[in-house]
């Protein structure tokens, strides 16, 4: 089904909208799997599998926050590699202005193919380097994640008077991870969250393609395909995720 772009500038800015059906599709996903972090690690090492949710693992990066770890990414990511039929890995992304000096390399100079400019443009670029800093924390080593996601929740830092900032982060990370990985980007997040960040359902990042949502199918932003959703636990207390 065509979806139809709507760009509007404002103040250097370029807010991006798609209009048309919210569509459900499992992207690379069937059946039911799960996400992990440390928290399903005793020592270093993960807890068993629950096998009842083995068709996809969505594996942490980042420890929470843009710019950290998680402490059992590499054993969570060999354990989801080896037991699930397609492994995928999360990254936690946010703005802050205080993120500005964490910039660096590529991301340093990155232009916005979106049309971002003046500090819109440095929002961008900051999402782009928490792509960077996370794609380099992680050693897939053979396989290929299925799916990169990003982590959109309010938890994080974000600018409550000026949401454009925010969706200049959220296009900055999704295009490069997007670019470096070569998969398929996601986004996590809710509906009350995705409206408070980002302005609402009108908006999503350019480059991710599916959403994986807190609850059921219903996707809290018109320009993404319902992939997941996630509810409840395994046997072995991480979360449930199953697709749309």
């Amino acid at each position: 089904m065509p979806r139809f772009l709507i760009v509007l500038t404002i103040a250097g800015a370029t807010l991006i909208a798609t209009a048309g059906p919210a569509a459900a599709s499992n992207g690379p996903y069937v059946g039911q799997g799960y996400d992990a972090s440390s928290y399903q690690c005793m020592n270093g090492v993960p807890v068993a599998l629950d096998p009842a949710f083995t068709s996809f693992g969505i594996i942490r990066v980042t420890g929470g926050r843009p710019f950290t770890v998680d402490s059992c990414r590499q054993a969570l990511w060999s354990q989801a590699a080896l037991g699930t039929s397609a492994p995928s890995l999360y990254v936690n992304v946010a703005y802050s202005g205080a993120y500005g000096h964490m910039v660096s390399g590529f991301c340093l100079t990155a232009t916005s193919p979106e049309g971002y400019g003046g500090r819109y443009l440095q929002a961008y670029r900051i999402g782009c380097a928490e792509s960077d800093f996370a794609f380099g924390q992680i050693a897939t080593g053979a396989v290929t994640p299925a799916a990169w996601w990003l982590d959109v929740e309010t938890g994080n830092s974000w600018s409550s008077s000026d949401r454009v900032l925010n969706q200049a982060a959220i296009d900055g990370a999704a295009d490069r991870l997007k670019f470096r990985s070569g998969a398929a980007v996601g986004v996590y997040s809710y509906a009350r969250a995705w409206n408070q960040i980002t302005s609402g359902p009108g908006f999503a990042p350019a480059s991710a393609s599916g959403s994986w949502v807190a609850g059921d199918c219903t996707t809290f932003s018109t320009g993404l395909l319902a992939w997941l959703r996630q509810s409840g636990n395994t046997s072995s207390g991480a979360d449930a995720d199953y697709a749309c």
